[in-house]
């Protein structure tokens, strides 16, 4: 099996763009109207559907890595599915999802889903990949920043794209005037916080405290979203909603292929960190891995099975955004939310499969 092997600096370079590192679609076979012995009854042959898939980051041991773990354990061939993906770390481009140029795709907050869905882009929330928000507010240890309110004359980082929904909200909640604030562009690296560019980094908390720490040198404290009124919900994964529509048979199977996966990457900590260091690349080291590994996987679980996920939790998090004023138009969570897929792929809290 041909390895794919992407480094943070070329994930970068896609900011704003499409870094195409996609493992090539393999032919498609004949579908179920082929003719002879092997397509009659039931045991009919069923075409292989071409399945792309968009990333969000680069390669990590986090909740979107099942996805490649399904391929290399050869799920998605066992399902018929022929995937391959590509990466963006700009939230805009999940527009392409919205035109079909990608059937499925991660996220991380509920406010990109509603903002888009607002618009008119055919997008659901299908599954809930983690749990919790990976996001939250870095400081350096002693700085005397504890809480948003303390952001007022300080420096804020912000990440490629816009800033985050979590920064909004914990902004609102904490009555900050963001006119107090000067918000500095950053990127993946950490280092603006190491070299005083910024007083405030957002940080996703699975690798860029071991960053800070172990690469950096840098002792840090976290302000969690959760500790300034919102909890918001973790990496989703969201699809078309028309290709959902029109072809509900294959998506419950890439989804049956994937939370399979996610099983696995739960079940199977060394094996999951050494697919993460073949396709991540040297851009992260082992040691990292494992760190990511180890904050991501505790977040991978609900009682009900890998990848439920929660209209309630949803329907709280537009809750939140409307009364603090950062969702123009209040969407009703069936409009953002489509939990038949992830019915179709548990029961009993675990994945049906095959």
């Amino acid at each position: 099996m041909s390895q794919l092997r992407l480094t943070r600096r070329r994930a970068l370079l896609s900011a704003g763009a499409l870094a195409v590192v996609a493992c090539a679609p393999s032919t498609t076979t004949p579908g179920a109207g082929a003719t002879g012995p092997a397509a009659t009854g039931a045991a009919a042959k069923r075409a292989v559907a071409p399945f792309k898939f968009l990333f969000g980051f680069t390669v990590q041991a986090n909740p979107s890595l099942p996805v490649i773990i399904a391929k290399e354990q050869g799920y998605y061939r066992e399902e018929d599915i022929d995937i391959s993906w590509d990466f963006t770390t700009d939230s805009t481009s999940i527009r392409l999802i919205g035109a079909n140029q990608y059937q499925a795709g991660s996220v991380s907050d509920v406010l990109t889903v509603a903002n888009f869905v607002n618009e008119g882009v055919p997008l659901k929330a299908i599954s809930q990949q983690g749990q919790a928000s990976a996001r939250a507010m870095a400081v350096k240890k002693g700085s005397g920043i504890k809480r948003p309110k303390d952001f007022e004359g300080k420096r804020v980082g912000v990440k490629p794209g816009a800033p985050w929904t979590e920064y909004l909200a914990m902004l609102a909640f904490d009555k900050v005037d963001r006119s107090k604030i000067k918000e500095v562009p950053v990127g993946f690296s950490s280092v603006e916080l190491k070299d005083d560019l910024v007083d405030v980094l957002p940080v996703f908390t699975g690798n860029e405290p071991f960053t800070l720490k172990n690469t950096l040198k840098v002792d840090i404290d976290l302000i969690l979203p959760a500790s300034y009124g919102f909890p918001s919900v973790g990496t989703t994964m969201v699809a078309n909603t028309n290709y959902i529509k029109d072809n509900r048979d294959v998506m419950v199977r890439f989804m049956k292929a994937t939370m399979k996966a996610q099983e696995f990457f739960i079940a199977e900590r060394d094996k999951t960190i050494q697919v993460a260091v073949q396709y991540g690349g040297t851009a992260t080291s082992k040691d990292q891995q494992a760190f990511i590994y180890d904050v991501s996987a505790p977040d991978m679980k609900h009682p009900n099975g890998v990848g439920t996920i929660s209209k309630d939790a949803w329907q709280k998090n537009i809750d939140l955004l409307s009364d603090l004023g950062l969702l123009k138009t209040k969407p009703k969570v069936d409009d953002l939310v489509d939990t038949s897929i992830m019915e179709a792929v548990l029961k009993d809290g675990k994945v049906v499969y095959p």
